[in-house]
């Protein structure tokens, strides 16, 4: 019998790629985490090889996953292409992009507020590369994007929403004369210039470590003590990671929420609203997608 790779299980693994684990993940798909641990081990039964490792709570993917998860995010956008294409119900869905270095932080924030807020409708995400989504709102595939601007005219903050330089919490931190190793997303990416620049602005030098393409796989490098990762967190920082010490001041962020000729208004000042509930209202804006410069 042929393989198959059914489209719930492939949207599971794509999302513990972007959000960086199982529990996130199921927070972004509004499942139980059994289920995605089902969805994960179902499709390694298809595949006949292990597509990820488990070290205590935390998930890291194995070559053979990273090779299924790029074939994984070609199918599902093929397959939410066809599906906007017809679908005769758009009026009864939400669709929120969300770039992967911010999905951790806005996901917990505003998918039960949403559905709160939208109770006749059918509220999705899709979580990706920043790029890749604010594409998709200009294609009108989704209703609004959030994503990560660089905000230095805005007060650093000390607790709450913010950038942090992560570390391994097993590892020991680079001597003082050392290069520090970075780990960042491939370009295009928000946060990849300020990740250079924070080092450089302070005279330390700096090296690139490694270059990954979503964030478990960023989290799983730091974890394992190869670098360092500019992120943004709330309070808690994820699990087996701590701030580095002695870093420089990471620059201080907004979360944008992005708008479309083709979008409902009510939907992206609602996002707004509720972002703006968690964060403050200076940390949150809204503007149209063509205002957003697009990362380098």
């Amino acid at each position: 019998m042929a393989r198959t790779f059914d489209i719930t299980p492939l949207r599971s693994l794509a999302a513990v790629a972007t959000t960086g684990g199982v529990h996130r993940a199921a927070e972004s798909l509004v499942i139980t985490q059994s289920a995605v641990s089902q969805h994960l081990r179902r499709l390694e039964r298809e595949a006949g090889t292990a597509l990820v490792r488990r070290d205590g709570r935390r998930i890291a993917f194995t070559p053979d996953g990273e090779e299924l998860l790029a074939h994984a995010r070609a199918i599902l956008a093929a397959h939410d292409a066809a599906v906007a294409r017809f679908d005769t119900a758009a009026d009864d869905t939400v669709v929120i992009g969300a770039a992967q270095n911010s999905a951790a932080v806005v996901l917990p924030l505003v998918m039960s507020r949403l559905r709160e807020r939208f109770p006749d409708k059918d509220v999705r995400f899709h979580l990706d590369r920043h790029a890749t989504v604010r594409t998709m709102l200009d294609h009108a595939r989704v209703d609004v994007v959030v994503t990560t601007r660089v905000a230095p005219e805005l007060a650093p903050r000390g607790d709450g929403f913010r950038l942090r330089w992560l570390w391994s919490a097993d590892a020991p931190t680079p001597a003082d004369t050392d290069p520090v190793p970075l780990v960042t997303f491939s370009p295009p990416c928000t946060l990849r210039q300020p990740t250079f620049d924070g080092f450089s602005a302070v005279g330390r030098p700096w090296r690139l470590a490694v270059e990954v393409n979503d964030l478990a796989t960023g989290l799983d490098a730091v974890r394992a003590g190869i670098g360092t990762m500019l992120v943004p967190v709330l309070d808690r920082l994820p699990d087996g990671l701590v701030a580095l010490d002695d870093a420089p001041l990471p620059p201080t962020i907004q979360l944008g929420v992005a708008y479309s000729d083709h979008t409902r208004p009510e939907i992206g000042a609602t996002v707004t609203e509720v972002l703006a509930e968690q964060l403050g209202t200076d940390r949150v804006e809204l503007a149209h997608n063509a205002a957003f410069p697009m990362p380098a």
